[in-house]
């Protein structure tokens, strides 16, 4: 299983924790890539950004 994809599963709901902590816009996308990562038991020190190519993970406000 690529990043991608175990990620893509948990983004919805990282996406719905993270509105709520009222954040300013240009730190909403890290959080909720942080938040999702957390959320599929990936440390974030374990795995820059980087390897995660899909265009979806990014998000766009």
């Amino acid at each position: 299983m690529t990043c991608e994809t175990l990620l893509e599963d948990y983004l919805q709901d990282a996406f719905e924790i993270v509105s709520a902590w009222d954040l300013p816009d240009d730190e909403l996308p890290d959080a909720v890539n942080a938040q999702a990562r957390l959320m599929a038991g990936i440390p974030l020190d374990h795995m820059p950004l980087a390897p995660c190519t899909n265009p979806y993970l990014t998000l766009q406000f």
